[in-house]
């Protein structure tokens, strides 16, 4: 399964929980790093963890900032933020991430 994908090795880190801990509100790599531990170590897995952070939903390639900037400029739902830039229309998977931005506006 794609969310047991080990992204930091070194400290046994996966996919899954960098995704929970965004949806923690964890925005950059230095929050990722103390919730969850990856790219503390070797630093081979920092820029898996930083495209991870960067994107929202990969179904549609809406990006973590595409997202922000929707919200701040007033989309407070996760349909309304969809109807803007198609992130969570497709799969789904990415609607309770899109619902945490919306929650503490960043």
């Amino acid at each position: 399964m794609a969310g047991e994908i080990k992204i930091c090795r070194c400290r046994d880190v996966s996919y899954l929980e960098i995704r929970k801990a965004m949806l923690e509100g964890a925005r950059n790599l230095e929050d990722i790093m103390m919730e969850t531990g990856a790219a503390t170590c070797c630093g081979g897995c920092t820029s898996q963890v930083i495209g991870i952070l960067e994107s929202v939903c990969r179904c549609n390639n809406i990006s973590m900032k595409e997202v922000i900037k929707t919200v701040n400029d007033g989309a407070d739902t996760v349909e309304k933020v969809g109807e803007i830039t198609k992130a969570g229309t497709t799969c789904g998977r990415c609607r309770p991430l899109i619902q945490n931005v919306i929650e503490v506006k960043r």
